[in-house]
């Protein structure tokens, strides 16, 4: 049924394309058309559509890290002998499909890993550094309390005699030494720790480069993200990519999508989760599916609504590319349709996305077009439902109408 709701939308739109460019054309003068009459039928089959499957999932897989490609996964052909994988073979998660020379990729992580190496022995010296201008501070700090002590014993005496004045004298130098040396000492401190803090972020900018070297060299291998089967390889042995060249194109299989399109009058026959049954011309048996996506809104060009039905496939027996077909809901043999030809059916003149018939009026003796906009359903053989604007039994325009203007006389053969 979809088969032939596309042919028919196909033959609109030549139909469509010619009523357009009767608009260049000079006056027309009398123009002989066919009629036909706008009929009531009653259909007597299901509405069966026509699907296409598709696979559950499709990637290209890309490289990662630029370079010439060393190695290609290989498969034992049919005939016995090796052979590079190819589209068609089936391979497993992980499977390394293809590999960048790592040579260059290795010499960056082992150079920044002497780098890290490098950073390290840093850190230790500042480290040590550190630890000895502690010790130092601690001994200083010692002989301050020390110094402290006799001086302020020496102020003490000083206010009992002033005749040992010159001892204070004596003691104050002292003083001032040992709280020279205690600043000095904690200003190396500080400083010995700032550079233990830059050896620590230098140690840690040389760890990210490490693993940013390691991850540049892992990703020289493209992997299988899944199992599933080949449907394309574009590159060789010797082969230079980039960062973003397309190596492999994988697709899953294991579930399949039969995806299809429906009119909107079809749409009350379909919801998500519906079980739903579809043929196989490729095999003796049907395979039963789920709806599993609906589309919200219509294709702006052939106003039909895309479904998919989601089905099985663990055995492998249903190929993505494969056509099937199913029936939607049950007979609707107790539907009566209005169906006019497709050719009777041109672009309306009020608006580019409508459609019009031309209605045959008789005035004076005289035979004339006139535009009757409709709108339209499915399509049954070489004619198409008119779900509003006419009525059983009207005469239109049945072959020629894409000639014909909206009012201008016609010569209707017998």
């Amino acid at each position: 049924m979809q088969g032939k709701t596309l042919l028919g939308l196909v033959t609109l739109a030549g139909v469509f394309f010619a009523g357009c460019s009767r608009q260049k054309l000079p006056e027309p003068a009398i123009q002989t058309v066919r009629a036909g009459v706008v009929e009531q039928i009653q259909p007597d089959t299901p509405e069966r559509y026509a699907a296409s499957m598709e696979p559950f999932a499709r990637v290209d897989l890309a490289f990662k890290s630029a370079g010439i490609v060393e190695r290609i996964f290989e498969v034992r052909g049919a005939d016995g002998r090796m052979r590079n994988v190819e589209a068609g073979d089936k391979v497993t998660k992980d499977t390394e499909l293809a590999q960048v020379r790592p040579l260059d990729y290795q010499q960056r992580v082992d150079q920044a890993e002497a780098q890290r190496a490098q950073a390290e022995a840093q850190r230790a010296q500042a480290e040590a550094q550190l630890a000895q201008a502690k010790a130092q501070l601690t001994q200083a700090k010692a002989q301050l309390t020390q110094a402290r002590a006799n001086f302020s014993e020496a102020e003490i005496e000083f206010t009992r005699a002033s005749h040992l004045f010159q001892s204070a004298s004596l003691v104050k130098p002292q003083f001032d030494q040992a709280k020279g040396r205690y600043d000095t000492v904690a200003a190396s401190v500080t400083a010995a720790e700032a550079s233990v803090k830059a050896a620590e972020a230098g140690v840690a900018n040389a760890q990210a480069a490490v693993e940013q070297a390691k991850l540049s060299l892992s990703d020289t291998s493209l992997r299988a993200p899944f199992d599933g089967w080949i449907s394309a390889r574009n590159v060789d042995r010797g082969s230079i990519v980039s960062g973003a060249t397309v190596g492999f194109s994988l697709m899953d299989t294991h579930l399949v999508k039969a995806v299809f399109a429906v009119p909107d009058s079809s749409l009350t026959a379909i919801r998500l989760g519906q079980r739903q049954v579809v043929a196989l011309d490729a095999l003796q048996h049907a395979v039963q599916g789920v709806v599993t996506s609906v589309a919200l809104q219509a294709d702006p060009k052939s106003r039909v609504f895309s479904i998919e039905v989601t089905l099985e496939n663990s055995r492998e027996e249903v190929r993505p590319g494969m056509i099937g077909s199913l029936t939607l809901g049950s007979p609707r043999d107790n539907i009566r349709r209005l169906t006019v030809p497709l050719s009777a059916v041109v672009r309306a003149p009020s608006d580019s996305n409508g459609f019009a018939v031309l209605r045959l009026q008789e005035r004076d003796g005289k035979t004339y077009a006139s535009a009757q906009v409709i709108q339209i359903g499915q399509t049954f053989g070489n004619a198409i439902e008119v779900t509003q604007g006419l009525a059983a039994g009207q005469r239109i325009i049945a072959e020629g109408s894409s000639l014909v203007r909206d009012g201008q006389e016609v010569r209707v053969l017998p």
